[in-house]
């Protein structure tokens, strides 16, 4: 008897879909050229670190997060931020942090196709600082509205680790 992708799997779906986000990043990153590095504990909300080894070693650490539904706005993407992830990814840190929203399709076996030509990640992320946003109080979650035109793909991330290098912000 064939076991099904679900029965085989050891991981949640919420868990699958946080693997499935980092595997893009990994993606993305590696194909711009960059490292990626992942702290033992996420206790700051830095799910992992993008490192270059070239110029002055620019690094911009990253929460991601990830979701099926459909936040599409024209402009941008209203996602909903924890308020413990959106204090921490304000706060002004010596090295630029940023959020990085995975957008899948909804349906997890539209997540991934693969053939012998064929590798395809489906959907896209987006980014955005969250540096010098202000304070809230008495929510537990915060709205962010990622800009629709911060693609997260290996030409922004090479302008990205670019612009820190130049000492500025991602």
């Amino acid at each position: 008897m064939a076991l099904s992708l679900d029965r085989m799997s050891m991981m949640n779906l919420t868990q699958r879909m946080e693997e499935f986000s980092r595997a893009y990043i990994a993606a993305v990153s590696a194909h711009a050229g960059f490292q990626i590095s992942r702290p033992g504990v996420d206790d700051d909300s830095v799910d992992g670190i993008i490192l270059s080894k070239q110029g002055k070693r620019p690094r911009i650490e990253f929460q991601v997060k990830s979701t099926g539904q459909n936040l599409f706005r024209d402009e941008n993407i209203a996602f909903p931020l924890s308020l413990k992830n959106y204090t921490d990814l304000r706060t002004e840190t010596i090295i630029p942090r940023i959020l990085i929203v995975v957008m899948m399709p909804d349906s997890e076996t539209r997540w991934l196709e693969q053939s012998e030509e064929t590798l395809c990640l489906r959907r896209c992320a987006y980014w955005m600082s969250l540096s010098g946003y202000g304070d809230r109080q008495n929510v537990s979650t915060v709205t962010v509205h990622l800009p629709r035109s911060q693609r997260f793909t290996s030409g922004g991330l090479v302008a990205m680790m670019a612009r820190v290098e130049a000492e500025g912000m991602p």
